[in-house]
C-alpha cells in the first residue's frame, strides 16, 4: 500500500512554489473552522501534513491556531475575557455533550453568567444546550490553556457527567485527564468506540479508540487497535487505518486477526483496487490497480466495480452501512444487463439512507458512515450520469465532495463522472490531485451514455432527484395537496426532512430548536399518515394518483 502510507500527494501551485493539493472535503471543513479569511485558510492549511490535507488521515482537533485565526478571533473580544470567561469557553469548548447543566455543574458558574456579555456573544443556548458561536475562539481558548488546566478541566467534566448519568462521556472525559494511561478506563473506552462506530460516528469512534490504544495492555489494546483501524477506514482515513491494522498484526493476539484482516482487504480495495478473489474470497494478488481489476476482462464493467466495494461491505460495522454498501454491490453488478433492476435498487438505498452527519458523534443517532455513503453517492451520480442527467449527477458529487472521501472509492469512479458532467472539470482534477486515476473499469462503466440507456427509458433515480428537487411530477403536487392539512411551518419541516435533512440541520436552517422540528414533525407524521422519515419520504416521492 506505498500509494497512500509511503507516497506524499504531489505538490504544485498557481503561483509556481510547491503547493500541496487539498481533498474536497478538507477545504469545506478547515473553511468551517477558520472562516473564509483567505489568508487564516492559507495559513491552516500550510501547517497541515500532506496526508491531513489528501483526506487520508484524520485532522486535528482543534485544528492549529494561526496569527489570522487568532486575530480574527480576539477582534474586540481579547480585553473582554477574563480567566472566568476563558475557563468556561475553555470547558464549553471540549465538552462532548452540549448541555447546558452539564457546563454549569462543571464549572459551578451561574446561568446568568452565560446569558450577560461577554459570554452571550460567544455562547449560543436554546433549550437546555449551546454551542460556541466562534470555532475560531474555541481553538484560541484551548491553546492557551496550559496542560494543568486541561486536564482539571476535563476531570471536573468527567464528575459531573458520571453524576448526572453519562457514563459513556464521562469515561472519555477521564481518560483525557489522565496524564498517564489507566488500563482500567481502557476496556469501557473500547466498548464505547465500538458502539459509535455501529451508530455509523466514524470520526468519533476513531478518536475514542485512538485514546483507548493510549491506555490499554494486551488483548484490550490489540481490540482498541483493531476498533481505530476499523474507524478510520470508515471514516476514509486510509493511511491512518493502514497503520493501525499493521499494529493489529503485531500484536499477535489471535482473537482479533480475522475481524483486522477484513479491514486490510477493504485498504487494499480502495488504495491499489484489489478486489476479491472469487473463488477464494481472499484478496487478489497485488499486480497494480489495473492488472488487479482487470483480471475478469469477460465482466462487464459494473460487476469489476461490484468487486472492488465487497471487501468494504464486508470490513462495516453498522447495519445502516451493510445494508447500503450491499445495495450498491447489487447496483453496480445489475448496471449493465438489467439497468431498470440496477434503478430500483439504487432508489431504495437513496431514500431510506440517513446520511452522515458529524455532529451526531455523541448524540446516539444512527447514520451512514462517511465511506459507506460516499459510495453511496458517488454510484447515485453514475446512475444519474447513465440516465442522461449530466446536471444532476454534477449536484450530487458537489455535495458529497464537500462532505465525504470520495477520491478512492470503486477505483476512483468519482473523477471520471465528474469529468464526464461536463460542469465539473475542477472537482474531477482536484479528486484525481488526491486520489488515483480511475480504473478502466470506471471509465467504462460510464461508457457510450447514449447507448447505455435511451431517453426513453428514465431512471428512478432520476426521476426520485428530480421529485425532491420539486419537478413537474413531483413535489409540486404533494405540497399543494399537504398544504391543506399542514400549517406552514410543518410544511417547512416536512420539505426539509423529505430532503434528507436530520432535525438539527432542519433546527439550523428554520432558526428554532431541534425540540421545536421535533414537535413539528411528530404533527406531520399523524397528519399524513406515516410513521418514519423514511416513510415520509417514500410518500413525498410518490406521484400524485
Amino acid at each position: 500500500m506505498t500509494s497512500i502510507r509511503d507516497t506524499a500527494p504531489p505538490w504544485q501551485s498557481p503561483s509556481g512554489a510547491r503547493a500541496r493539493p487539498v481533498a474536497p472535503q478538507v477545504v469545506r471543513r478547515v473553511s468551517e473552522l477558520v472562516g473564509a479569511d483567505p489568508e487564516a485558510l492559507a495559513q491552516t492549511l500550510g501547517l497541515l501534513t500532506p496526508h491531513q490535507l489528501a483526506g487520508v488521515a484524520a485532522l486535528p482537533d482543534p485544528l492549529p491556531v494561526t496569527a489570522a485565526v487568532r486575530a480574527a478571533a480576539l477582534d474586540g473580544t481579547a480585553g473582554a475575557l477574563d480567566p472566568e470567561d476563558r475557563h468556561l469557553l475553555l470547558t464549553a469548548g471540549v465538552l462532548v455533550l452540549d448541555r447546558v447543566d452539564v457546563l454549569l455543574g462543571a464549572t459551578g458558574a451561574p446561568v446568568e453568567r452565560l446569558l450577560a456579555p461577554p459570554l452571550a456573544g460567544h455562547l449560543q443556548l436554546a433549550d437546555g444546550r449551546f454551542r460556541v458561536a466562534d470555532p475560531r475562539l474555541r481553538a484560541v481558548v484551548h491553546e492557551d490553556a496550559d496542560l494543568t488546566e486541561r486536564t482539571a478541566v476535563h476531570a471536573a467534566l468527567a464528575t459531573e457527567l458520571e453524576r448526572v448519568g453519562e457514563p459513556g462521556a464521562a469515561r472519555w472525559h477521564a481518560a483525557l485527564a489522565t496524564l498517564a494511561g489507566d488500563p482500567a478506563l481502557a476496556d469501557g473506552l473500547v466498548r464505547l468506540a465500538r458502539q459509535r462506530l455501529g451508530q455509523g460516528c466514524a470520526v468519533a469512534a476513531h478518536a475514542i479508540a485512538r485514546e483507548a490504544a493510549s491506555h490499554g495492555t494486551g488483548d484490550v489494546r490489540a481490540r482498541a487497535f483493531l476498533v481505530a483501524g476499523r474507524a478510520a477506514l470508515l471514516a476514509g482515513h486510509l493511511r491512518d487505518a493502514a497503520g493501525w491494522l499493521e499494529r493489529v498484526a503485531s500484536t499477535g493476539v489471535a482473537t482479533v486477526q480475522e475481524d483486522a484482516e477484513r479491514a486490510r482487504d477493504a485498504v487494499l480495495a480502495l488504495v491499489d483496487a484489489r478486489p476479491l478473489d472469487r473463488a477464494t474470497g481472499a484478496s487478489a494478488p497485488r499486480r497494480g490497480r489495473t492488472a488487479a481489476l482487470d483480471a475478469d476482462d469477460d465482466d462487464p464493467p459494473g460487476v469489476r466495480l461490484a468487486r472492488l466495494v465487497v471487501p468494504v461491505a464486508r470490513a462495516t460495522v453498522s447495519s445502516a452501512d451493510r445494508a447500503v454498501l450491499a445495495a450498491v454491490v447489487e447496483a453496480l453488478a445489475r448496471l449493465d444487463r438489467y439497468p431498470r433492476e440496477a434503478d430500483e435498487v439504487l432508489a431504495r438505498a437513496v431514500v431510506t439512507a440517513v446520511p452522515y452527519r458529524e455532529t451526531a458523534a455523541w448524540a446516539g443517532a444512527d447514520g451512514l458512515s462517511p465511506l459507506a455513503e460516499a459510495h453511496l453517492r458517488v454510484v447515485q451520480a453514475l446512475v444519474l450520469l447513465r440516465g442522461g442527467d449530466a446536471e444532476q449527477a454534477a449536484r450530487v458529487l458537489d455535495d458529497a465532495a464537500a462532505r465525504l472521501p470520495l477520491s478512492h472509492v470503486v477505483g476512483g469512479l468519482a473523477a471520471e463522472v465528474a469529468r464526464r458532467t461536463g460542469g465539473s472539470d475542477t472537482l474531477a482534477a482536484g479528486l484525481r490531485a488526491v486520489g488515483p486515476d480511475p480504473v478502466p473499469a470506471a471509465v467504462a462503466a460510464c461508457g457510450d451514455l447514449g447507448y447505455v440507456r435511451p431517453a426513453a427509458v428514465p431512471s428512478l433515480v432520476v426521476s426520485a432527484v428530480r421529485t425532491c428537487r420539486g419537478g413537474p411530477d413531483g413535489l409540486a403536487d404533494v405540497w399543494a395537496r399537504w398544504a391543506d392539512v399542514l400549517t406552514a411551518r410543518e410544511l417547512d419541516v416536512a420539505r426539509l426532512v423529505a430532503d434528507g435533512l436530520a432535525n438539527k440541520q432542519v433546527a439550523d436552517r428554520l432558526c428554532v430548536s431541534v425540540r421545536t422540528v421535533e414537535v413539528h414533525l411528530g404533527r406531520v407524521f399523524r397528519k399524513v399518515g406515516v410513521s418514519s422519515r423514511a416513510e415520509l419520504t417514500v410518500v413525498a416521492l410518490r406521484p400524485a394518483s
